[in-house]
């Protein structure tokens, strides 16, 4: 049995999970998940980090020693030569080499791989998740098939599977879909740009959106709760935040031509931005009769630790 420490860090959580790989397939013997507080600092969150490490790793009873390796996911591009997250919406990860810090803390000389969080979500739901299921549809393996992971949570980000294996690019810039721009007149992103997928479709955008246009902060699951119980004003917001991910939809498959396409985030939860998606987007495609499935994902939260965890080669 193969062992493997995935970690997912995010703008709002921490998870660590240790991955078993046997004859049987693959199995999550432990979990834990803790606040990340990035307001607190790197120090401060870094500390944390390593306690959650420490204390997945009691709950099965595995030793450092035990490990194959370790993965990381970080919320922002991540350069593929210094393994160091370069931008993203967390920015006190920015230029911090995580890879080195944990094998000095940890006294762990085997392999830490260091990725986009968007990547490890893509990557664990091709090969574990939504892919397994597509593949059976279409009659063909995971590994053969291209596909789009987009991350609709406290940001918007995406990772690119081609043919089992996550597209970084030349600066690890590949899939940063959520800075593509959907409207040249709304509000400006932290990246210096208006109109960003960011802006529109993460559910802090959503929730930012609708208490400047209604005067009434809401978090993104009442503004939802709210339309299914006719409630005007949350109505025309979940309208209009259709419309942006009909066209963010589109844009993805005319730019990547992927076999489907996997929803996660907190906003992928919410089942009235499937209605009718598919042919909303369908009928527009440039390539007549481009069909691409468009799946809420499978694995749930944790796709992201287990993506990690499936970066030690």
């Amino acid at each position: 049995m193969r062992l493997r420490l995935g970690l997912d860090i995010g703008g709002t959580k921490m998870e660590a999970a240790i991955l078993a790989t046997h004859p049987r397939g693959n199995e999550v013997l432990a979990r834990e998940r803790v606040p990340t507080q990035r307001e607190d600092g790197f120090e401060s969150v870094y500390k944390r980090m390593l306690q959650l490490i420490l204390a997945v790793l009691n709950q099965n009873g595995t030793s450092m020693n035990d490990l194959a390796g370790i993965g990381v996911g970080l919320p922002g591009a991540v350069n593929p030569q210094t393994r160091q997250m370069v931008n993203g919406n967390t920015a006190i990860f920015v230029g911090q080499d995580l890879a080195t810090l944990l094998s000095h803390s940890l006294d762990f000389s085997g392999p830490i791989a260091v990725a986009n969080d968007a990547n490890c979500f893509a990557l664990a739901e091709a090969i574990l998740g939504v892919g397994l299921k597509h593949a059976k549809e279409v009659g063909a393996s995971p590994e053969q098939l291209t596909s789009i992971g987009v991350i609709l949570g406290t940001g918007v980000g995406g990772g690119l599977i081609n043919h089992g294996r996550a597209m970084e690019g030349t600066h690890g810039g590949a899939g940063e879909i959520g800075h593509t721009q959907l409207d040249p007149n709304g509000t400006k992103c932290f990246c210096g740009r208006q109109g960003c997928a960011e802006t529109l479709l993460s559910g802090r955008g959503l929730e930012t959106w609708y208490a400047a246009r209604f005067g009434d902060p809401l978090f993104a699951m009442q503004i939802f709760d709210r339309a299914e119980m006719l409630d005007k004003n949350a109505m025309e917001a979940v309208q209009i935040y259709r419309n942006y991910l009909d066209q963010f939809m589109l844009n993805l498959i005319n730019f990547f031509d992927p076999d489907y396409i996997v929803l996660g985030g907190g906003v992928s939860l919410q089942l009235a931005i499937y209605h009718g998606l598919e042919d909303r987007v369908w009928k527009q495609t440039f390539i007549p009769n481009t069909k691409p499935r468009i799946y809420q994902n499978i694995l749930g939260d944790s796709g992201g630790v287990i993506g990690a965890a499936l970066l030690v080669p």
